[in-house]
């Protein structure tokens, strides 16, 4: 078995992308229509295909080399441009906070309440309030966590209560949990949605992502944003990808079963208390267990998973096909 196959720390949709999306491939590649520069400085295309998807317009949407290429333009633009303020829970996804602090050292982290990891909502309008917070940014689901901390009623708060402030509701894994804020874009004008096709869509390699927005916020958002900047045939794939919702969706559910199936064989093993989620990731407490141990022995085996240091009582592992979850939890037994 490859070293590749043992990359739990990775939270890529172990299936694959839609079969639809690789014969777009192939036929692409035979076309040899990759010898010429892409037309679409804008990938036209790919965001007429999420208008129809989504009921909104092509103009509310930025077509990006994937979602964090739209952070760092948001980021370039109010922190840096703007001398903003950005606002966001922790524990989140460490790469956005981090990349945050490259450009500016105005960055608020309020934590998640311990007991259920949830959104302080009063506490992050309080503190944005006060500080003067001009964007805002939350993973729904959140990552590392797997939960969702926003639904509607948050959300109209955060919306409301900082009316100022660009709310970026990142939904790298929101094709999991069937909720999603994309059709409000319509109306609010402080909210940005950032989805991308790398997780449940199985394109992570291809780098395609897009920003959902209100046309005026879309426009500002397009004017910092690279022409061509993504490549023709990562648009072929996914438009493939988002025709085939059925796979999405048959997908989807196979990996729920499979993540189910996993935790039940975690809890099993002494030490390892799984936390469930809605992701295709779940975090697993390490519970009288030295983590400096664990991480030796599953390197050891070949097994990475995702640790922070700031959480060294936690790992994150995904879920992967289940030959793979059992090798997984074989290796675990032997500590």
């Amino acid at each position: 078995m490859s070293d590749e196959a043992l990359h739990f720390d990775e939270a890529i949709n172990p299936y694959g992308c839609s079969p639809r999306a690789v014969e777009a491939m192939v036929a692409f590649a035979r076309s040899q229509e990759y010898r010429f520069y892409g037309v679409e400085a804008t990938g036209e295309s790919l965001r007429a295909d999420l208008a129809l998807h989504f009921g909104l317009s092509p103009d509310n949407f930025v077509v990006y080399n994937g979602a964090g290429e739209a952070v760092a333009w948001i980021y370039i633009a109010r922190l840096l441009l703007q001398r903003g303020t950005l606002i966001t829970p922790y524990p989140s996804y460490e790469r956005f906070t981090e990349g945050a602090k490259i450009f500016t050292d105005r960055v608020i982290e309020i934590p998640l309440t311990p007991e259920d990891w949830s959104l302080p909502v009063d506490q992050m309008i309080e503190e944005g309030r006060r500080r003067q917070a001009t964007i805002g940014l939350i993973s729904n689901p959140n990552n590392p966590g797997g939960n969702l901390l926003v639904d509607a009623t948050t959300l109209d708060a955060l919306l409301d209560g900082l009316p100022d402030c660009l709310w970026i509701i990142d939904e790298a894994f929101a094709d999991y949990t069937g909720v999603t804020f994309v059709p409000w874009v319509a109306e609010r004008r402080n909210l940005v949605v950032l989805r991308t096709f790398s997780k449940a869509y199985g394109l992570a390699g291809l780098r395609v992502g897009y920003a959902a927005a209100h046309v005026a916020v879309a426009e500002q958002l397009a004017r910092f944003r690279i022409p061509w900047g993504v490549d023709s045939m990562a648009l072929v794939a996914a438009r493939a990808a988002l025709a085939d919702q059925v796979y999405l969706q048959e997908v989807v559910a196979r990996i729920h079963a499979d993540c189910r199936a996993f935790q039940a064989a975690i809890v099993r093993v002494p030490h390892f208390v799984p936390r469930p989620g809605k992701a295709n990731f779940f975090l697993v407490r390490l519970d009288g267990i030295d983590p400096a141990r664990v991480n030796a022995h599953l390197t050891s085996h070949g097994v990475r998973v995702r640790t922070r240091p700031d959480m060294p009582e936690y790992v994150r592992v995904t879920s992967m096909t289940p030959d793979l979850n059992h090798r997984f939890v074989d290796i675990l037994s032997l500590l």
